[in-house]
């Protein structure tokens, strides 16, 4: 299968000659230079090429109650995309948590899931339900979650934003927090934004370092300095400490340009979601960041600690980029990259280490005002398909703007390598402003859910449950050998009929929020898998046969 402060009317109009977006964006609209991009087309009658499943909604019947809003004090711009969540077992007991950092006028929320009973929500017992006091504001966007120090369980980052502080907690192994941030190095950080942020191990020395993504940030494009986007880890056991790198691996030089479109003026950084992955695989990881403004990169690890430029504008064009997802869409074993633009999306094919862009991926352009993105499986018919949000409503019309009401999009794959939006036959038609978005199996029934994380100051959360019938599905679980735990750049493939499938084991940000390091396999009418391969990130093999379907696996690195 191959294939500075101003008044609201002003910002609101710098907003719509800025970035893009539908249905829930919130970036800035194109450039004055550029063409306005066309309304989205209607939603496509249900396709009898690929098969949709089902989605409902069962946030508030699963406990997640919250709305979503920052308090005036703050970019106005900044305040309508920020926030986000985070995911993955704190707790050790098997199922999937979920963190929110939704805005600044209300706690953060850490909800821990209690299987068939939902989500209880208790980030003030795991220290975590910091929120706005007389002397602090933690305005904060982007936590991931990662095994930070190689102890086996996930710790936490937060980005700040208007220079409240980023900031980390170390995770105790039961799930309760402490925050390490004094000490850690990110403390001394200067960048006023830190959006978004991903893990992987750049060095290829076991540990996670880190990338983040700080639109809004001035920059010199003479003498940028250190941007503070790429940190080397340099934790051990108990204590977590990161040092910027960006200047010395060579980043620091191509994020410092002169982006005279950019609607804070000439030299800001306008990157929103990093992502990790060895596109030419070689075995190190490459850095793929999502920017504004024509500024999207695709960064080559040299192996040696550097990384080289290799953006070719010719192939990579998205004007707007905001989202992100990376996946094996193709099915020939190396990770492409879909980029959410308001100018038109784009899915870049990888091709041995770089990106071309396919006619069929012109299927998925149409994406309104988009935001956090993911590949998964949703029918399991064993091909990935693509969940986008989008919206912005910032100084429009809702009469007149295509983006207001815009809905998000599900571009189911079909067997030829085309898409189309199914999101209408799915049950999926929101018109929330939405902006974070996390695919994982959230009520562990072996399929892919999505979790919308909205602007809606009432309900700012839709959890689309996945009701997948006739079906058979695998998930794949690492545990990896520390101080990479939870096996983070692993390659997992398994192989049905002569078909494979390959999935990264990732922490990279969808947009403000990222997927768990859960693998999700959908193997249509298999029962059975004939092998499966696990890459590990330090060369070790992993690779069984015959494989019962509609299971979840959980693997060990062969050392342990």
């Amino acid at each position: 299968m191959h294939f500075a402060k101003n008044t609201a009317s002003i910002f609101a109009l710098l907003f719509i000659t800025a970035c893009g977006g539908g249905g829930g964006g919130s970036a800035p609209a194109p450039t004055p230079t550029a063409s306005p991009p066309p309304p989205p087309p209607p939603p496509p009658p249900v396709a009898q090429s690929a098969d949709p499943t089902q989605f409902e909604d069962q946030a508030i019947l699963r406990g997640l109650t919250f709305s979503s809003g920052y308090s005036n004090d703050m970019n106005p711009m900044v305040r309508m995309f920020a926030g986000g969540g985070a995911v993955g077992d704190v707790d050790g007991d098997g199922d999937l948590d979920i963190f929110v950092t939704p805005g600044n006028t209300g706690p953060n929320l850490l909800y821990l899931n209690q299987g068939g009973a939902g989500f209880s929500e208790d980030a003030a017992g795991a220290g975590l339900a910091f929120t706005k006091s007389a002397t602090e504001t933690f305005r904060q966007s982007g936590p991931v979650f990662g095994d930070l120090d190689g102890d086996g369980d996930l710790d936490l980052f937060i980005g700040g934003l208007e220079g409240d502080p980023s900031q980390i907690f170390q995770n105790n192994g039961s799930g309760q927090f402490t925050n390490v941030t004094a000490g850690s190095g990110v403390d001394f950080m200067s960048s006023p934004y830190t959006i978004s942020a991903a893990l992987g191990d750049y060095d290829n020395d076991g540990d996670l370092d880190l990338a983040m993504a700080h639109w809004g940030t001035p920059r010199d494009q003479n003498n940028p300095g250190e941007t503070e986007t790429l940190w080397r880890n340099e934790s051990s056991v108990g204590t977590i400490s990161f040092t910027p790198v960006s200047q010395a691996a060579g980043i620091s030089s191509e994020l410092g340009l002169d982006r005279t479109g950019g609607v804070l003026g000439e030299d800001h950084d306008y990157t929103f979601a990093p992502g990790f992955a060895d596109i030419d695989g070689d075995g190190d990881q490459d850095l793929l960041s999502v920017a504004d403004f024509g500024s999207s990169r695709v960064f080559l690890n040299n192996g040696d600690g550097t990384f080289t430029n290799i953006t070719d504008p010719t192939r990579i064009t998205d004007t707007n980029g905001m989202g992100a997802a990376i996946g094996d869409y193709d099915g020939d074993g190396d990770m492409d990259w879909f980029v959410s633009s308001i100018d038109g999306n784009r899915l870049y094919q990888n091709t041995g280490g770089d990106f071309i862009y396919p006619s069929e991926a012109a299927d998925v352009d149409p994406g309104g005002w988009g935001w956090g993105s993911c590949f998964a499986d949703f029918n399991a018919d064993g091909r990935l398909d693509i969940y986008q949000t989008n919206g912005w409503d910032v100084g429009m019309d809702p009469q007149n703007s295509p983006y207001v009401d815009d809905t998000s999009r599900l571009w189911m794959s079909n067997p030829d390598g085309s898409f189309e939006d199914m999101a209408n036959g799915s049950n999926m038609l929101d018109t929330e402003q939405g902006r974070g978005v996390i695919c994982d199996d959230f009520d562990a029934d072996g399929d892919v859910d999505v979790l919308l994380l909205t602007l809606d100051d009432q309900q700012a959360a839709m959890l689309w449950t996945n009701q997948l019938s006739g079906a058979n599905t695998l998930s794949v679980v690492l545990e990896g050998k520390a101080p990479n735990t939870f096996g983070v750049g692993a390659l997992v493939s398994i192989t049905i009929s002569g078909d494979t499938q390959t999935r990264l084991v990732g922490v990279n940000s969808n947009f403000i929020s990222h997927n768990s390091t859960h693998q999700y396999f959908g193997l249509g009418d298999a029962t059975e898998i004939d092998s499966l391969r696990v890459a590990w990130p330090d060369g070790a093999i992993t690779e069984m046969t015959n494989v019962a379907a509609n299971q979840r696996l959980t693997l060990q690195h062969p050392d342990l």
